[in-house]
């Protein structure tokens, strides 16, 4: 086309020129039949250029016009009307575009020179559409209502749910309580001011299953202001056999073999009474007496709780087999401490120590304090805290392989139960527990990449398998496009459009039992908490300082009107020639 030319019916033009083409060729054979009858040029050229007029009147010809000053104001939800007559007195002729989520902006930015966002920002997955063009952001006071949130949504039966998070300008008096799932109070906190306030509310579930609890949040008076979903999946505790190698017993042998057998651990504990001669206990697990520890009998249990004197006097042919087991089968090794431990070499002990003289310390968020050896953990490559919350980190371990070998700096734990602490005992061995068992082997391992999923907007999800036969179908049955990662094989990346409010579902097609299941929000769950995130969201992306003005190129329409008055004076003249030649 011509520089600067084009038309709006463009995908039109072929079978136009090749209709307008036929028409005059059928013209010109016409005329050249009666030749005889003169003004076969004249006709030759009116017809062209009618039938020129007819097609450029049906391809609507546009031309290329320089805009560069033409701003849009980008309306998104929860804008403020004063904002928007603030705006529009300040930049004269700026054009409001409303925003919707579930239809393409792109189409209405193409011919703006500038982009102001005002409201609560764009959705995220929206954002690729702004990218040629200047956009700024000026965010709307921050409302009432929850503007932080942090919960884990899968859980272990037997976990402590902790749901923290912030409340922004809350009514005095108002009330938010966490509910179960029949609408049960769970725990509740009141506000008492009417400034920012961080709440945190706990409670253990007590069966397994995909539960949505609820975070309600009423007035003085016990009126409902707001209900949000929490949607919880809680998993049945896998059972995790743990082996306690002693070369005595110890008080804290006694009270630690008691509470993992009351927590359902499968217990099997060996104590050396003399020479060759050991007392065995069993604890929900059958009768099975370890006296050598080969690769096959360690491979039985998933975490082996050694005293320090007995694993390093081990023969270096039994160590050798402990450390085997832990890098090529997953193992995980506590080191149960005493003096000895910390006066090995790092290449000895799997750790470096550095005396700090102090022989207590005050657990995080409690005043609770426990004794400890005077050693603090030296941190090195491949050593990893436990607690990294936890001031003087306390337990420590080292990736072994696809194993781990942890220990601590903590003494006599078990006094906390005498001071009648079970809790935060059951914490600390916990979460050591949790850290070193070994990994059951997964064939599929899902992650959702979307932080409120919504009907019809996109959820994205990533999956790591081996699988070589792998097909995804969602909840409506329907396969999901995977796309496999090129560096790394078995990792694929998808994306779906839920069509239903509650739990939804993806699977592997060959086999329904590798299931992910995640939660669709309704369009008015948690309305503070995703306009705080959109908010900030929106201000990273395209910064608050209003941006210079880009030059576009718009296609204008031509008047038609030429072409018209062309085409209807063609059509007279080859109406009227053939009269004119029958008078001559």
């Amino acid at each position: 086309m011509i520089d600067g030319f084009s038309f709006l019916q463009q995908e039109l033009l072929i079978p136009i020129l090749l209709g307008g083409l036929l028409v005059f060729v059928a013209f010109v054979f016409k005329e050249w039949k009666t030749r005889n009858r003169g003004r076969l040029v004249l006709n030759t050229i009116v017809a062209f250029l009618t039938v020129l007029a007819l097609v450029f009147i049906v391809l609507e010809p546009t031309q290329e016009v320089k805009m560069q000053n033409k701003q849009g104001l980008l309306l998104t939800e929860g804008f403020s009307d004063n904002q928007k007559d603030s705006l529009e007195a300040i930049f004269k002729g700026i054009q409001p575009v409303e925003y919707n989520s579930k239809k393409s902006v792109r189409k209405a930015l193409d011919s703006l020179t500038s982009v102001i966002i005002i409201g609560n920002g764009v959705e995220q997955f929206d954002f690729y559409a702004f990218d040629s063009i200047p956009t700024s952001y000026v965010p709307n006071e921050i409302p009432s209502g929850i503007t932080q949130l942090n919960f884990t949504d899968q859980l272990v039966l037997g976990d402590e749910l902790r749901v923290k998070g912030m409340y922004s300008k809350p009514k005095l008096s108002t009330q938010l309580l966490l509910q179960d799932s029949r609408g049960n109070g769970l725990d509740s906190i009141s506000f008492e001011e009417s400034l920012d306030h961080d709440f945190s509310l706990k409670t253990v579930p007590k069966a397994s299953g995909n539960f949505v609890y609820q975070l309600a949040e009423k007035d003085s008076a016990g009126n409902l202001l707001a209900s949000n979903p929490l949607p919880i999946t809680i998993r049945e505790k896998e059972p995790v056999s743990i082996l306690i190698v002693n070369n005595f017993p110890t008080f804290e042998t006694k009270y630690l073999k008691n509470f993992l057998a009351d927590a359902g651990y499968e217990v099997t504990v060996r104590s050396q009474l003399t020479k060759g001669k050991y007392k065995f206990e069993y604890f929900n697990t059958k009768a099975s007496p370890v006296y050598q520890f080969t690769e096959e009998s360690l491979n039985q249990f998933d975490v082996v709780l050694v005293d320090t004197e007995t694993y390093f006097n081990f023969r270096k042919s039994i160590k050798n087999r402990f450390e085997n087991s832990i890098r090529e089968n997953g193992l995980g090794l506590f080191i149960q401490p005493s003096d000895l431990l910390f006066n090995l070499g790092a290449n000895t002990s799997y750790f470096n120590f550095k005396r700090d003289g102090s022989n207590e310390i005050q657990l995080p968020n409690t005043n609770i304090t426990v004794e400890k050896y005077p050693f603090r953990f030296n941190a090195a490559f491949a050593v990893n805290s436990i607690n990294a919350n936890e001031p003087g980190n306390l337990s420590y371990y080292k990736q072994l392989g696809l194993g781990r070998v942890a220990t601590t700096t903590l003494l006599n734990s078990y006094q906390l139960l005498l001071k009648g602490e079970e809790q935060a005992y059951t914490k600390i061995w916990t979460q050591i527990l949790d850290k070193i068992v070994k990994q059951k082997a997964i064939a599929v391992e899902w992650q959702s990449q979307t932080e409120f999923p919504k009907i019809g907007a996109p959820f994205n999800f990533a999956l790591r398998t081996g699988l070589e036969e792998l097909s995804v179908k969602n909840t409506e049955g329907n396969r999901v496009p995977l796309l496999q990662n090129s560096t790394v094989p078995f990792k694929y990346s998808g994306t779906t459009y839920p069509k239903k409010k509650g739990w939804n579902w993806l699977k592997i097609e060959a086999d329904s039992t590798l299931q992910f299941s995640y939660y669709v929000y309704k369009d008015k769950d948690w309305e503070s908490l995703s306009a705080s995130k959109n908010r900030a969201a929106n201000a990273k992306q395209f910064g608050t300082e209003i941006k210079e003005n880009r030059t576009v190129m718009v296609n204008r329409p031509i008047s038609l009107l030429l072409f018209y008055i062309l085409f209807l004076l063609g059509v007279g003249w080859l109406w009227l020639s053939p009269k004119l030649s029958t008078q001559s």
